[in-house]
């Protein structure tokens, strides 16, 4: 029977790709979810696919069988999240469903996540890490947000792929 569990991989800055090609070379299923991103670049907009968990992967491997402690000295990869000796396990079904909400793009699928009313984080522009309620959303990608600002509420348009839901 096999002990196939998911585990946490913390990479160097922005090495998570490198960390990704290493890793699979040694055999391991590597799972790293994306979310769309707008990066401003010499007054320039792009739209990227960036780590959902900068700086973290998620990798499949059973310890009795693998050779686990090799994936410390992989490029790329600063450690394997441990407690004491041994790795850490994910708990079971947090990979499954974060895959769950992966679209055809490579990137997480929050759409049919969200509610109004429903509690939601932004993770990009003057209003990141806000906490908000979800007041609207269309099909064009475009939501409203109803946050407190200085004591008020305040009605702000956003894009969808710069909310989370708020845990």
């Amino acid at each position: 029977m096999t002990q196939d569990r998911w585990y946490v991989v913390q990479t160097r800055p922005h090495a998570e790709a490198q960390a990704i090609v290493n890793l699979e070379r040694q055999a391991y299923e590597i799972f790293c979810p994306c979310v769309h991103k707008t990066v401003r670049h010499a007054r320039k907009l792009k739209h990227v696919l960036a780590p959902l968990f900068p700086g973290y992967l998620f990798v499949r491997t059973d310890l009795s069988r693998d050779h686990w402690r090799s994936m410390n000295g992989t490029r790329g990869v600063v450690r394997l999240i441990s407690q004491g000796e041994a790795p850490l396990p994910v708990p079971i079904g947090v990979v499954e469903a974060l895959k769950a909400r992966m679209g055809g793009d490579g990137a997480m699928d929050w759409l049919s996540s969200f509610e109004v009313g429903q509690a939601v984080r932004i993770s990009d522009g003057p209003f990141v890490d806000f906490i908000g309620t979800l007041e609207k959303l269309d099909s064009n990608g475009r939501v409203r947000v109803l946050l407190n600002l200085l004591g008020r509420s305040v009605s702000v348009d956003l894009r969808l792929e710069v909310l989370f839901p708020a845990t």
